[in-house]
């Protein structure tokens, strides 16, 4: 069977390749001579370069493809947006850097960051470098963009695991970490050169920065629990307890990924209100297809974490596979997209509310549940609090749309596959891990 390439089976593609990448990096880590503790501060350096950045990233991200529908915006919107990621990745490693002491007394337990230096040459070229996907999103480079995502994470692989296994320590995994941020930074700039597309516009900036500007506080209030997650168990944990946590709370690379990878494409189609109609059938079609697929990988992955974990990456990590359970069920909420037609339509301000319930929620439930189930209960605080989430924004897309959520989600499959995957979970996790 032939599948077809189009704009978000592309998108999806790379979104998959960096996940996959990161997946295996840390097989190979526990493979290699990497301490569990080395291995906690790469997984430090990491969180604390999305942590300081995730929010006004993935904000203006999803603001930039709806003002790119049109010629102008093409010509002009990814050198303009690329300017103002520029400046806000600046900012962002000069926070970071400054207050060191800060983030080492009250949220990393007294322990340093890992090399600060490289971790803010990460932070400015790493982040800004992001936009070449998009611009082959944009552009509908669809092609070029599966090429860019299997040579750019291949190299990200290639730098990043050789110095652990040659046994060159952690400060050389780091290099290679940043040495390919440069490597997909320079080609940004190549795209630039070669497609002739350096023309800054201030009137896109400050329609950018308009729509966006929501969608930042949106994604801060909503995806900081991820981070105030890490923050509550790296404030109570050591650096081999957050190793496992991190390791487990990955959730299933596909249902993010891919369910993200569709939201975000759709993005410009939404922002035609005449085409509302089409859209909504392929977003429910496409919702269908990934349902079919993903919630049956859900639960053969829940019925075989439990003996896989320490075979993949050691015994020490055997502990990750409960956290990885409870971040499967996150594929319930992930297929639920009424952020994706809000988003597109340009309606943003229930979307910071619900962000902002969500994140309350999250937390809350996170300090109250470390208590008694220490990193399994933040984890499942953060699946209780997702799902909240997606129920309210459905609510919302009703009452002001008018649009059921019968028009995106196919219902009775849907509430099925959901049942039987709790059902699994509850299963897995109340009797089958005990047997290993």
């Amino acid at each position: 069977m032939k599948i077809k390439l189009n704009t978000i089976s592309a998108f999806q593609f790379n979104q998959l390749a960096r996940y996959t990448t990161l997946i295996l990096t840390g097989i190979v880590f526990t493979k290699t001579t990497l301490s569990q503790t080395e291995i906690g501060e790469y997984e430090t350096f990491t969180f604390l370069a999305g942590a300081v950045s995730f929010f006004w990233l993935n904000g203006l991200q999803k603001a930039l493809l709806p003002l790119t529908g049109n010629n102008s915006g093409k010509e002009t919107g990814i050198f303009s947006s690329f300017v103002v990621l520029q400046l806000l990745s600046l900012l962002a490693a000069a926070f970071l850097f400054l207050l060191q002491p800060v983030f080492s007394d009250f949220l990393l337990n007294g322990k340093e960051i890992p090399v600060a230096g490289l971790l803010v040459l990460y932070i400015i070229f790493g982040v800004p470098s992001g936009l070449v996907e998009y611009y082959y999103l944009i552009e509908q480079k669809n092609k070029s963009s599966i090429i860019y995502s299997t040579v750019s994470f291949s190299v990200q692989l290639l730098l990043v695991a050789l110095p652990a296994v040659l046994g060159w320590g952690i400060k050389a995994v780091f290099g290679g970490l940043v040495i390919s941020a440069l490597l997909r930074y320079l080609w940004l700039w190549i795209i630039f050169i070669t497609a002739k597309k350096i023309s800054y516009s201030h009137s896109f900036v400050k329609e950018f920065l308009q729509l966006g500007g929501p969608l930042v506080l949106a994604t801060l209030l909503s995806g900081s629990a991820q981070f105030v997650d890490g923050f509550i168990v790296t404030s109570n944990f050591d650096e081999e307890t957050f190793a496992i946590f991190r390791y487990g709370a990955r959730e299933l690379p596909l249902a993010l990924l891919l369910a993200n990878a569709l939201s975000n494409a759709m993005l410009p189609g939404f922002a035609h209100p005449a085409h509302l109609k089409e859209n909504l059938f392929q977003l429910k079609k496409s919702v269908s297809r990934l349902m079919h697929f993903l919630f049956p990988v859900t639960i053969v992955l829940l019925l075989v974490a439990h003996p896989v974990f320490p075979v993949i990456f050691n015994s020490a990590f055997a502990q990750s596979a409960t956290i990885f359970n409870i971040y499967l069920l996150l594929v319930i909420s992930r297929l639920l997209l009424p952020q994706t037609i809000l988003n597109g339509m340009k309606i943003t301000g229930p979307i910071m509310t619900a962000a902002l319930l969500e994140l309350t929620l999250n937390v809350s439930l996170s300090l109250i549940f470390v208590r008694f189930w220490g990193i399994a209960g933040v984890a499942a605080a953060t699946f209780i609090a997702y799902l909240f989430e997606k129920i309210y924004l459905s609510a919302v897309t009703y009452r002001k749309l008018k649009i059921s959520p019968a028009d995106y989600i196919p219902i009775k499959p849907f509430l099925v596959y959901t049942v039987l995957t709790l059902t699994v979970f509850a299963i897995t996790e109340g009797y089958l891990k005990f047997l290993f």
